[in-house]
């Protein structure tokens, strides 16, 4: 293990995210807010990143172990370190500005914030841009604009990316990285286009662009998206849409013309999960709420597009719904979005993969002496894939029910606790009862708020780079 490149890293990290709040001191100081919280922070990060000159003697080298201990660590040191300007606005305490950035970081839009719109609007800017800087991986940011990450950059690309699968886009990945970036930022841009276009002020429009592109959810209004015109909430879940898809297929579509990518099997699934659940609540609020034609599907539509890319947006209270469809909408958080998006979940394609895999099961007990094999895209499923897929449900159903046992402990009902375990680790943030989707989290526990924050980072990493740093063998080298 590289501990001193891991050092050279983090502390550029740290550097990097003090340049990051720029934007935000830039907006308070144009609508006259205070600059200090942010200036403090600023000089905070880079008294960490001044570690970077202490350590010029490392080896520009990574191995999969220093990728997974700079994900892990950078992951938390990140969280931290971007929740100061909350915490010297006077805004929160340590536990809450750890939360809400965490939260924020990790695209899950679960909030301890009672009364959102009291925030500053630079406040409300820089909350949005952790999401945005989260949603496609602040350390992919770093590959992209730091060469000398490119050495040994698959490593943490690896740790950080979402999926059963990590595809270099180019061979270069600090290539695939900017490209990566690339892609998410023009999409970003024709999102802020579109509020805009639907009523929206330029700084709202890029706050919730910003959450939505990152699947996050955090709004600068307390009635979330239902603030808004009509227009605004389906163009924002039509972008929800198009973040919780996998950016490959962006990139081959947008770069290579590539129409073969609408015949892509998690894909396909993925469009009609959401399309058959969305009509099929749509015509039961029709029915059970007198809902007319377009406010039905509006609702439905975007409330199924916003919990399955694990977006977190709201335009009605879905805690009123009755009780089976939002038993649905809970399914629909544990499955997600595509692989390679920036959508929580155990992702669309794991569940596709297993579908397959209980075909191939049932295919031998009907006929034993048949060789059959579980098969994706046309070809056969390796057999580390789909070990992977079904150990990573088998984890996070049990860390979920682990986070369900403390939550109880400490005072949440059952149902409360069983849904914002639910919604943490899948990175969602609205659940039902006590966290739904007008609620919040500020009642619960510390002990719970903690216990929250690291399942949503150990969600947002998928599991095991954070499960796998509490193991002694990690740590005893080869």
């Amino acid at each position: 293990m590289n501990l001193l490149m891991n050092l050279r890293v983090l502390s550029l990290l740290a550097t990097l995210l003090a340049v990051c709040q720029i934007p935000a001191l830039v907006v308070a100081h144009l609508l006259g807010e205070d600059l200090v919280p942010f200036i403090r922070s600023m000089v905070s990060g880079a008294a960490i990143g001044g570690v970077f000159f202490l350590t010029r003697s490392a080896k520009p080298e990574l191995h999969a172990r220093d990728g997974i201990l700079i994900v892990g660590l950078g992951w938390a040191m990140a969280t931290v370190l971007a929740g100061l300007p909350f915490v010297f606005g006077g805004w929160m305490g340590w536990i809450d500005s750890w939360f809400e950035t965490a939260s924020g970081f990790t695209t899950t839009g679960a909030s301890i914030l009672t009364d959102v719109e009291i925030l500053p609007k630079s406040q409300l800017f820089w909350r949005s841009e952790i999401q945005w800087l989260g949603g496609m991986g602040i350390l992919l940011l770093a590959i992209a604009i730091l060469p000398f990450l490119g050495v040994g950059g698959m490593e943490i690309m690896k740790a950080e990316v979402p999926g059963p699968t990590k595809d270099r886009l180019v061979p270069r990945v600090a290539t695939t990285a900017r490209i990566l970036w690339g892609i998410y930022t023009g999409i970003t841009i024709a999102n802020i286009l579109a509020f805009m276009g639907s009523g929206m002020d330029f700084l709202e429009a890029t706050d919730h662009a910003f959450a939505t592109m990152a699947t996050g959810g955090f709004s600068t209004r307390n009635a979330s998206l239902a603030a808004f015109s009509p227009a605004a909430q389906w163009w924002c879940a039509l972008f929800m849409f198009l973040a919780g898809a996998n950016f490959l297929l962006h990139y081959r579509l947008i770069s290579r013309r590539d129409l073969g990518v609408f015949k892509d099997p998690e894909l396909r699934t993925y469009f009609g999960i959401t399309v058959i659940t969305s009509v099929f609540i749509g015509v039961a609020l029709m029915i059970m709420q007198n809902k007319d034609l377009e406010l039905a599907m509006r609702h439905a539509f975007f409330n199924v597009i916003s919990i399955m890319t694990t977006t977190g947006f709201a335009n009605d209270d879905f805690a009123l719904w009755p009780m089976f469809l939002q038993v649905i909408l809970l399914c629909l958080m544990v499955i997600g979005g595509m692989a390679g998006s920036t959508a929580g979940g155990i992702k669309v394609v794991r569940v596709v993969m297993v579908w397959e895999l209980l075909q191939t099961i049932l295919d031998r007990l009907m006929m034993p002496r048949r060789i059959s094999r579980p098969k994706y895209a046309g070809a056969i499923i390796p057999p580390e894939v789909m070990e992977g897929s079904l150990i990573m449900v088998v984890v996070f159903l049990f860390v979920m029910l682990l986070s369900v046992i403390v939550l109880t402990a400490v005072g949440m009902d059952f149902v409360s606790a069983f849904s914002a375990s639910l919604a943490c680790i899948a990175n969602v943030g609205p659940g039902i009862a006590k966290v739904g989707p007008v609620e919040n989290y500020a009642y619960i526990h510390d002990a719970g708020k903690l216990l929250l924050t690291v399942t949503m980072i150990a969600g947002r990493l998928e599991l095991f780079t954070v499960l796998i740093l509490f193991f002694p063998r990690f740590w005893k080298g080869n």
